[in-house]
Formats: structure tokens, C-alpha cells, sequence
């Protein structure tokens, strides 16, 4: 019974590899279009790569902290990336924190220009085990959970709180482990399932790799055929695909959105329910990029 079931195992971790040496595959191969953007920011979407099983959508900009200034913008009330971000100077960008759709406030740690905005609501803590932090040449993305971010306002006049980590200094977080049994007590929904393969939605997420460049990265989502999103697990494999040291996932869903000032709405946000650029939805923050020139 033990050698049956040794290597009944050894099949699955087999077949599983295979899958995964597939999918990368296919993602390195996928056609990229370029963006345009300033000089000295590399960026691209993949359309409709065959992934996980699924077409997928993705838009990625690469950049340098040196040449760029990075920052989180709040604006006085819920609007889209595009508004927030041409009315800030801003070269590109994407949609940053959670927020409580019931007041539209920011509902995870927020520090900007040294001034403490939010704190990390009850509800989130569940999710929320990562802070972004801006410094001048840096952006710095690290492990630290809910309730422990002021510790880093000694450092950091700019922070933000999100989650769940998808790499930490190299390695990926295991999140089929982390989410067994996790349990949502606001309405005793298993949300367990927010990390595997039955939630797969549109995400944003933020990273560096290891010589301190910055990565934006947008999924597309709920587009059966074009864009059919990913889970917390898949978006961390696109991730390590890229080469991220450290990565954390951002506000998804139809707040998911990538612009830039010369391409406009770079994705296909999914409030419109459309496979277009014109479906972007109101957001609380905005995290902000544009040349030191």
C-alpha cells in the first residue's frame, strides 16, 4: 500500500511539474506587444497566452527607482486612475490599495509624505501580511503583518499596507498551505478558496527584483476567451516567471488598472463587463510614476 501510494504521488508531482514547465513555457513564447512609454521604462501586455488552463491577459511595465519617482496619490474622493494620475503629472501607473466600499476610505495601513491616513480594518487582516514602502531611490516591498506597519514610519514617509505576499527575498509564498481553513469570521465564508484555483478574478500586484527595478503588473479578468483572470497561487507563478525577488499583490478585481499618459488605458478593466479599455473603475488610491527629468 505504501509503494501505491508513493508513487500514485510521485504521478501527481510528475503531471504537476510537467503543467508548470508547460505553462512557463508559453508565457516566455507569448507575443508581446510594446508599450510607449517615457524612455528607460520597458513595458508590454500579453493577450489571450494559454496558461493554467486559461486565457489570460497580462500588462506588465518595468522601470528604475533611480530615474523615476514612485509615489501613492489619494485623491480627495474615488476616481479613475486616469483622472487621479494625469491630474498628478504622472508618466503611468496602476490602481493601488484596498478600500471600504461602504464609506470609500482606504482600508488597510496608509502613511503619505509622513502623515498616517488609514490603519488596517479588522476585515483585512486576513489578507493584509505586507507593506509597500517608498524611499527615494527605492521601492521596498517586505513581510510584516496587520497592526505591526508603524514600525516602519521610523524609515518611510510612505507606506502601504496590502497583501496577501506573493514572493518574499526569493522565495514563493505557499498559499494552498496558508489559506487551508482560513476562515472569513465577518460571514463565516470560507475564504480559503480567495487563494486557489476556484477565485480567479482580475489582480494587480507590485515588485522588485533583484537589482532594485520596480514591476507593475496587471491581470485581466472575467472575460471567458480573453482574459480570464488568475488565483493569489497563479499570479505568484507569473511572478517568479518574470524573475520578482519580492512581490505583493495589490487591490484587484474591476479596480484593476494599468495606464499610461501616451497609451491611455493600457488593460481591459472589467467593470464594464467588456473586453475594451473603457471599463475602468472609481478607485480610493493610486500608486504613481513619473520621470525625475
Amino acid at each position: 500500500m505504501k509503494k501505491l501510494l508513493l508513487l500514485t504521488a510521485t504521478i501527481v508531482l510528475s503531471f504537476s511539474s510537467l503543467a508548470q514547465s508547460y505553462d512557463q513555457e508559453n508565457f516566455a513564447a507569448a507575443k508581446r506587444q510594446n508599450l510607449n512609454l517615457p524612455n528607460g521604462v520597458e513595458g508590454y501586455r500579453i493577450e489571450r497566452v494559454n496558461i493554467f488552463n486559461s486565457a489570460q491577459t497580462i500588462s506588465v511595465i518595468r522601470y528604475s527607482p533611480k530615474h523615476f519617482t514612485t509615489a501613492i496619490v489619494l485623491p480627495e474622493k474615488l476616481s479613475p486612475l486616469s483622472q487621479t494620475a494625469t491630474a498628478n503629472g504622472a508618466d503611468f501607473g496602476v490602481n493601488a490599495g484596498y478600500w471600504n466600499v461602504k464609506n470609500s476610505i482606504p482600508s488597510t495601513f496608509l502613511r503619505i509624505n509622513g502623515n498616517q491616513i488609514a490603519t488596517t480594518a479588522n476585515f483585512e487582516k486576513e489578507r493584509v501580511d505586507g507593506v509597500v514602502c517608498i524611499a527615494k531611490n527605492r521601492v521596498i516591498i517586505d513581510h510584516c503583518k496587520a497592526g505591526q506597519e508603524r514600525a516602519y514610519a521610523a524609515k518611510y514617509d510612505d507606506i502601504l499596507a496590502s497583501g496577501p505576499m506573493l514572493i518574499d527575498e526569493g522565495k514563493s509564498v505557499d498559499h494552498e498551505a496558508f489559506s487551508k481553513n482560513l476562515i472569513d469570521n465577518s460571514n463565516g465564508e470560507d475564504i480559503g478558496a480567495y487563494y486557489t484555483i476556484i477565485r480567479r478574478h482580475p489582480r494587480t500586484a507590485i515588485g522588485t527584483d533583484r537589482k532594485g527595478n520596480v514591476y507593475l503588473i496587471v491581470v485581466d479578468g472575467r472575460s471567458k476567451g480573453n482574459a480570464e483572470g488568475l488565483t493569489i497561487a497563479e499570479l505568484t507563478k507569473v511572478c517568479e516567471w518574470i524573475g520578482l525577488r519580492d512581490a505583493i499583490n495589490l487591490d484587484g478585481g474591476s479596480s484593476s488598472t494599468m495606464w499610461g499618459a501616451t497609451e491611455g488605458v493600457i488593460n481591459y478593466p472589467s467593470r464594464n463587463k467588456k473586453f475594451d479599455h473603457e471599463g475602468e473603475r472609481r478607485v480610493s488610491s493610486i500608486i504613481a510614476v513619473k520621470s525625475k527629468k
